[in-house]
């Protein structure tokens, strides 16, 4: 699976250079970033520990439009890793999210839609305040395709202007997915123990927002929201920013902000207690950037 997915990615590059040097209905691009950050202290009396930061992030698209059909593509891909004094490096941000959407135009606004988004990360994520009691190693929690979220969706997409679209799915199929033995003999993430898939059918709602609000200053803003058709009125919330300020040819600032409610994710939240909570994740790099 890793292999298809770095497959997909070269194939997927390829495709959006080959488009840009021809005359025709698609129009591609991306930005790729990288980010580095070092601190480093000695006889500081201060205080404080020596730290090093590396982070990089893609953000490719390529979209098709003509007089009858609309087919937009997006891939975005993140990974961070932290080093903290003495410790190892530990991973500081994880995530593939690929998102394709195609419509069928029913008025100038109004398109026939269908969508699938999909979203994993590359590397096992630990809890590193907690022992696993049996292996005496940090309590793993995560994993490529542990957890894996497959979406499907069919509905009606509407585009009032050319930064903002809307889709309503009165019919959408969730799949949870959970390939990691032990994460799926503890039934995380709520696939039953021992199962590896979990198959939710319910309703989505999926708002974009994509605009440049101020020169050089982008932003991307992906809204979801799912609910299961067997856990009404719980909604599943995916809610993915990016901010992307040029400050020149190849130096940039980005921030991303991601936020996640999900009832079946059980954690041990930041008072101690445990259960379901909202999840917030914010990366704020300053560094090297192409845009294309």
């Amino acid at each position: 699976m890793k292999k298809f997915i770095l497959l997909f990615i070269f194939v997927f590059s390829l495709t959006s250079i080959k488009a840009q040097d021809s005359v025709s209905n698609w129009k591609n691009g991306g930005a790729l970033g990288l980010n580095f950050t070092q601190v480093a202290l000695s006889n500081w009396a201060g205080g404080g520990k020596s730290t090093i930061a590396l982070t990089g992030l893609m953000n490719l698209f390529a979209n098709y439009s003509d007089s009858n059909a609309v087919w937009d593509n997006s891939l975005d891909i993140g990974y961070g890793v932290t080093k903290l004094d003495k410790e190892d490096f530990r991973k500081s941000d994880d995530k593939i999210i690929f998102i394709t959407k195609f419509g069928y135009r029913a008025t100038s606004n109004l398109n026939y839609s269908a969508l699938l988004d999909f979203r994993t990360q590359f590397n096992r994520g630990y809890n590193f305040d907690k022992l696993d009691p049996i292996t005496n190693e940090y309590l793993l929690i995560s994993d490529f395709m542990s957890p894996g979220y497959l979406n499907v969706s069919i509905g009606m997409s509407y585009k009032p202007v050319d930064y903002l679209q809307i889709m309503l799915s009165p019919i959408s199929n969730r799949l949870i997915i959970v390939l990691n033995d032990s994460l799926s003999k503890k039934g995380s993430y709520g696939v039953a123990p021992g199962d590896k898939i979990k198959s939710e059918l319910g309703s989505a709602l999926n708002i974009i927002f994509k605009k440049e609000v101020f020169e050089n200053v982008n932003v991307e803003s992906r809204l979801n929201l799912f609910g299961a058709f067997e856990y009404i009125p719980s909604m599943v919330v995916n809610w993915n920013t990016l901010i992307n300020m040029k400050i020149n040819s190849f130096l940039s600032a980005s921030l991303a902000l991601d936020a996640i409610y999900d009832e079946k994710i059980i954690m041990v939240r930041d008072d101690g207690s445990k259960g379901p909570a909202t999840q917030f994740r914010n990366v704020l790099a300053l560094g090297f950037s192409y845009k294309f």
